[in-house]
């Protein structure tokens, strides 16, 4: 309990800034909504682009083990004095984003935070927003921990320990994702967001049975 409220309360702390900061990037996001260059301007070029998979795997209470693949989208651009960034982007922007064509950056205090190419747009969390959801998960693990001594408290090895906070942990997974977007650029009503509650609510309920299923 008590290195749960430590761990809660330092994250907390932790987070004050990246908050802060994100919300001063949510008020040139709202800027530029309003049909205005409120975000600096620089010209790149598309330098390169690749698709890649990541494997991961999972196992449940019971040992059966489950695999998922996915499929990431990768460009890269160059900037004008040859540096390079490569980002994941979504299938619909990669596929206009060819190799040779010329991109828009939007830039805050120096980080590009969005590209634009053939009037497709890829935005991305500026370093505040990746900080802040950091923070988030650690305080989600010191809840986790202040709630396990306050509520149950007791071992039953180290194997199960570790699948407990694997399984707590993958419940935050999408909502600290959905609140660090809307707290950087909104959430905007439309089939996006529904999918991605619908993600949501699905992890939700895989972790929430992975942690529950221990506890008989």
């Amino acid at each position: 309990m008590a290195l749960g409220a430590v761990v809660l309360t330092v994250a907390l702390l932790g987070a004050a800034g990246p908050f802060r900061q994100t919300q001063e990037f949510r008020a040139v996001v709202d800027c530029e909504h309003g049909l205005e260059d409120c975000f600096a301007r620089e010209p790149a070029t598309i330098a390169a682009r690749r698709t890649y998979t990541t494997t991961s795997t999972s196992t449940d209470a019971n040992g059966h083990t489950s695999t998922t693949t996915t499929t990431h989208y990768e460009v890269t651009w160059q900037r004008p004095d040859g540096q390079r960034q490569a980002r994941d982007v979504g299938p619909e922007f990669y596929e206009k984003a060819r190799e040779g064509l010329p991109a828009d950056l939007r830039t805050w205090r120096g980080e590009v935070v969005g590209v634009e190419v053939m009037g497709a747009a890829a935005w991305f969390l500026p370093a505040s927003g990746e900080s802040l959801s950091y923070w988030l998960y650690l305080a989600h693990l010191g809840l986790g921990m202040l709630l396990w001594g306050l509520i149950f408290g007791w071992w039953d090895g180290f194997f199960m320990l570790i699948f407990r906070g694997f399984a707590w942990m993958f419940l935050s997974f999408i909502p600290v994702h959905l609140l660090t977007q809307s707290l950087a650029f909104g959430l905007e009503p439309g089939v996006g967001l529904v999918v991605e509650i619908g993600f949501g609510l699905a992890f939700l309920g895989i972790a929430g049975w992975m942690l529950i299923s221990t506890l008989d």
